[in-house]
């Protein structure tokens, strides 16, 4: 009887899977001469895996502050933070931030570390991470965005102040100096005298961040036309700007010994009332009023043949050129070199002051030729430049040249 009982059992549970059988393929056929069902997807199964919560904080690190102390300010532990200032010395020491840089820290919704920015400068970050119970730092080059613009300007009443009317920055007015320096002296700038740029500029984030090479500089002065492009040397990679005939912009001797315009207070003359003396005398230089401390730098480089006090010229230096010519810097609040000291073009040597017979601060700035003979320094031009483009080279630079000279117009 149990027998009975199991085969009607059977009988039954066969005849619900048949039909459940028969249900299903009827609402799920096979796809049209295909041997593969097509099943729809379970909706309890389509779902995307939620990515972890993560705070981000930015900042600049405040005057007088350590990175310790801004950690510690954000909850950080002091363990933590000595580990990961240890941990990251061999790629760079945290313990010289400087003020004004930006940070940043990535932490998780629970509290724990993600990662650590540090702005080094304008074209690295320090990036530190942590994995295995140990930080690890990595150096890591900003992802700029460059792009190169072409602008014109008509100056008004000076260069810097034409350029920060168009919203460039100081930066720009110093670089353009640097290029021009030899060529342009910035004091006999004019109203209408104009120029043309062509500038890279890079971009984070869409803002604004710094400028790259200047490509190509027109200046217009006193009716005179300036050219600068930048040229690589496809032999060694160096860049350096040239002229529009390949001679090197930079000069043996830089128009005014300051790395701004300064202001002329009294030109050179072989007769000049003295305004302590009270009387007519020689004055065989050029002066440039300009506040006290304002760093001097040497118009050429050369040997330090005098630095000392001498009389009425105060604080005096001396520099030998190897042309044979010396120039003279008096006046100064102070010396920073030494006598048999080689300086630089450009290098700072001194600071602007009022020593000796002077009425105000200022540099009394002198220019001696082979001959010992003092000479106009407004008028020193003439003198040997570094080496024209090479001849191997020259297609290239005509190349380079005539691509900027076409974007300038």
């Amino acid at each position: 009887m149990n027998f009975s009982r199991n085969r009607l059992v059977l009988s039954f549970f066969l005849l619900v899977v048949g039909s459940a059988s028969l249900l299903f393929f009827t609402l799920h056929p096979f796809s049209r001469g295909s041997d593969v069902a097509e099943v729809e997807p379970s909706p309890i199964l389509d779902f995307a895996i939620a990515e972890p919560e993560i705070e981000r904080i930015e900042d600049v690190f405040p005057r007088n502050s350590t990175v310790q102390g801004v950690l510690l300010e954000f909850g950080f532990p002091p363990g933590a933070i000595h580990s990961l200032i240890q941990d990251v010395r061999p790629v760079y020491n945290l313990n010289r931030v400087v003020a004004g840089h930006r940070f940043a820290i990535e932490r998780f919704a629970d509290g724990t570390f993600k990662s650590f920015e540090y702005h080094i400068d304008d074209e690295e970050y320090l990036l530190v991470g942590y994995e295995s119970d140990r930080y690890y730092g990595t150096r890591q080059r900003h992802n700029f965005e460059v792009l190169v613009e072409e602008f014109y300007g008509e100056i008004q009443n000076s260069l810097w102040n034409t350029l920060v009317s168009q919203g460039e920055t100081d930066r720009l007015v110093y670089f353009l100096h640097q290029i021009l320096q030899w060529d342009i002296d910035f004091t006999l700038i004019q109203p209408k005298d104009s120029f043309k740029l062509i500038v890279e500029k890079k971009y984070l984030n869409g803002e604004f961040v710094k400028y790259g090479d200047i490509g190509a500089v027109q200046f217009n002065s006193g009716g005179r036309t300036f050219y600068a492009f930048l040229f690589e040397n496809p032999e060694n990679g160096k860049k350096r700007y040239c002229d529009e005939k390949g001679n090197a912009v930079r000069k043996a001797f830089l128009k005014v010994p300051f790395d701004f315009d300064p202001r002329i207070t009294s030109r050179f003359s072989f007769s000049r009332y003295h305004p302590i003396l009270k009387k007519r005398r020689p004055h065989l230089g050029v002066d440039y009023g300009a506040p006290p401390g304002t760093p001097v730098v040497a118009s050429a480089a050369g040997a330090v043949i005098f630095a000392g006090r001498d009389g009425g010229y105060g604080k005096l230096l001396r520099i030998r050129h190897p042309n044979g010519y010396v120039t003279s810097y008096a006046h100064l609040s102070r010396i920073e070199v030494r006598v048999g000291q080689k300086v630089g073009q450009g290098q700072q040597i001194g600071r602007v002051g009022s020593t000796g017979l002077s009425t105000g601060p200022h540099l009394d700035y002198r220019v001696q030729d082979k001959r010992g003979r003092f000479v106009n320094p407004q008028k020193v031009s003439a003198l040997p430049s570094d080496k024209p483009v090479n001849r191997r080279y020259w297609k290239e630079f005509v190349s380079v040249r005539d691509r900027l000279l076409n974007r300038l117009a």
